[in-house]
């Protein structure tokens, strides 16, 4: 397996990175996990052929993870899709899709479809609600996830609460174990779909010396994993290898000092990721 760093940055705007997006070479297929801001670009920019990415894996739906998905579904079908992209996602993802196609871009896709003619009927996609467990299993990969917290703590109603659900992923195949933790902070379910991981990719938001104020603390408890968590969630769950992603924003400084935080609790090795890096699993 492979993996391709398309967006590392988080959900301000950031000059140096995009905001989340990997892709997923396993077993001759190629997976996306989620499609945040300056995904299309990212993609050109590392010379992925968009049609043959097959099936895509949402966390989440915050704006910095499926910003730009209705802009690949249709940039992939234009760059010769010609098999519906597998999507899956949260509850709602369904109905995302279905507003996004059939009332937001409805135009765009007419126009290609019933003026602009050469790229054919438009093929969208075929979304499959998930939650816990096996999502999908078939050509040598096997596809799991589990809810996890992300924001979860935060004085939210039960009415927002219940639809308000969030995913981390374990990838099996070619005899290798990938897990990503989506925007997680530290649970029991992370732990369990990590467990043991060749190559464990996990949010690191910002380090522990800048969460100075309330609001800060708050994040990095029931928001966002920071680097006070981020080498105890690998500890626990064992993962062989770490690659870390979604900053706020880094310097050489902050990241030394996210390093020294995370080696407090785990010695395996660490990667910070930048945009169009490419990583072995």
């Amino acid at each position: 397996m492979r993996l391709h760093t398309l967006g590392t940055g988080g959900p301000r705007p950031d000059p140096e990175r995009n905001s989340s997006c990997y892709v997923l070479a396993a077993a001759e297929r190629k997976l996306m996990l989620d499609c945040g801001r300056g995904a299309i670009q990212g993609m050109a920019r590392a010379g992925l052929p968009f049609a043959e990415i097959d099936t895509m894996l949402i966390s989440h739906h915050h704006v910095d993870h499926i910003g730009e998905f209705a802009n690949y579904l249709i940039t992939s079908w234009m760059a010769g899709r010609r098999k519906p992209l597998r999507v899956y996602g949260p509850p709602g993802t369904r109905g995302i899709v279905e507003v996004l196609t059939k009332q937001v871009y409805d135009r765009d896709i007419a126009f290609r479809t019933e003026g602009e003619t050469a790229f054919g009927p438009f093929i969208g996609a075929e979304v499959v609600e998930v939650e816990e467990g096996l999502a999908f299993e078939d050509d040598g990969v096997r596809v799991e996830c589990t809810r996890v917290e992300h924001g979860h703590g935060l004085p939210f109603g039960k009415k927002f609460l219940a639809r308000w659900i969030c995913l981390a992923w374990r990838i099996e195949a070619e005899g290798r174990v990938f897990s990503f933790s989506g925007d997680a902070v530290m649970c029991e379910p992370l732990l369990r779909i990590a467990h043991g991981a060749d190559l464990h990719l996990q949010c690191c938001y910002i380090s522990a010396a800048e969460m100075t104020s309330g609001h800060f603390q708050g994040v990095g408890k029931y928001t966002l994993a920071c680097s006070d968590t981020a080498g105890k969630i690998a500890e626990r769950a064992q993962v062989k290898r770490m690659v870390l992603t979604h900053f706020r924003q880094t310097t050489p400084a902050k990241i030394a000092e996210m390093t020294a935080d995370i080696r407090r609790d785990y010695t395996g090795p660490i990667e910070f990721a930048k945009d169009l890096d490419v990583f072995d699993v």
